[in-house]
């Protein structure tokens, strides 16, 4: 059975109904036969609301402009199936060359506040994203933008079955 090795939440403000994951080593060409985020992001929304490809992943969400909470999970295999719980849930193939990854706005080039370091360098993962609808609108603030109207989980594993030596394996330091 798989194990959770490391939970990590963050708050993102969402911009264009869209955020990011991000590897930090930036967007690659190689290795061959992946999408360009230019194709992936062709596909979203009428498509789509989740593609990946080589260290990066784009998320479409429910409403423009909002903070959103997401949980980022490491596993080191499939975790359970819980789609019960959420609206809406698909895997897709992601390929990091780095092995540490963070959340970020559309528009950011700001250093992220939360990197996740999947403990491994150019390898290839499965990732599960899940949204279901929040705890309702809060807008204190017409200035800052609402939050409450969805959360978002996002699981990582190995794309080439249970790894039990990412529990052992130390963090890197990151970014």
């Amino acid at each position: 059975m798989s194990q959770l090795i490391e939970k990590l939440q963050e708050v993102i403000t969402v911009e264009r109904s869209q955020f990011l994951l991000e590897d930090q080593d930036g967007i690659l060409d190689e290795p061959d036969g992946w999408p360009r985020l230019e194709e992936l992001a062709a596909r979203l929304p009428e498509n789509s609301w989740f593609e990946a490809t080589l260290n990066e992943a784009i998320f479409w969400s429910e409403a423009p402009w909002h903070d959103i909470k997401v949980t980022l999970e490491l596993w080191d295999g499939p975790p359970p199936e819980d789609t019960s719980h959420w609206t809406r849930s698909k895997n897709a193939p992601f390929y990091s060359s780095s092995g540490i990854i963070y959340l970020s706005k559309l528009f950011d080039s700001n250093s992220p506040l939360v990197p996740m370091d999947l403990r491994k360098e150019a390898s290839e993962w499965v990732i599960r994203a899940s949204s279901r609808p929040g705890s309702g609108w809060i807008w204190p603030d017409e200035e800052s933008p609402p939050s409450g109207i969805e959360e978002w989980r996002i699981q990582f594993w190995p794309a080439k079955g249970i790894n039990l030596d990412l529990a052992h394996i130390p963090h890197r330091k990151t970014i």
